[in-house]
């Protein structure tokens, strides 16, 4: 709207000490007030509101640039996030699996070390044993040797013939 389409009128006095008129009659305790001219006013400021008509617009515009940036950096940011978060789920699954890798390199060397130490164990057993063999059939011999050669009767204690201690 142009400056000049506005029809300027300048108050007169008298319109202007009406706005100072008490609206109440003297007497009663009333609520006191002028009792607004609202045609005057419109009047007044009409051309002085046409000016800021050029401010509203640049207002507008500027409140429509800023919500579609606010929606640009909204996306933006969605899409930042969701990249951080698969970055941050594959590094966990590659964690993960260094963690699981480690956990199998250490349970394989103590297997290994398990069977190393099982392995000198049944070593040692087999030098033993090789060891007290001869002893163990050299007893063995001469229990048999010690055996009467012919069944007869059984020495006290044996219940059956021919079986050391008695049992079957």
């Amino acid at each position: 709207m142009d400056v000049h389409e506005w029809e300027v009128r300048v108050p007169q006095w008298r319109d202007f000490l009406d706005r100072f008129r008490p609206a109440g009659a003297p007497g009663a305790v009333a609520r006191v007030a002028v009792p607004p001219d609202r045609s005057s006013q419109a009047a007044e400021l009409g051309p002085v509101l046409a000016l800021l008509d050029d401010t509203q617009a640049e207002c507008q515009r500027g409140i429509a640039q800023a919500e579609a940036d606010a929606v640009r950096i909204v996306t933006e940011a969605r899409a930042a996030a969701a990249a951080i978060a698969a970055d941050a789920r594959r590094r966990a699954r590659s964690a993960c699996d260094e963690a699981v890798q480690h956990a199998m390199r250490a349970a394989r060397a103590e297997a290994r070390q398990a069977a190393e130490a099982a392995a000198q164990q049944a070593a040692r057993e087999r030098r033993l044993a090789a060891e007290r063999i001869p002893a163990l059939a050299g007893k063995a011999v001469g229990l048999v040797r010690g055996l009467p050669a012919t069944p007869g009767p059984a020495p006290p204690g044996h219940d059956q013939p021919g079986l050391p201690g008695g049992q079957p």
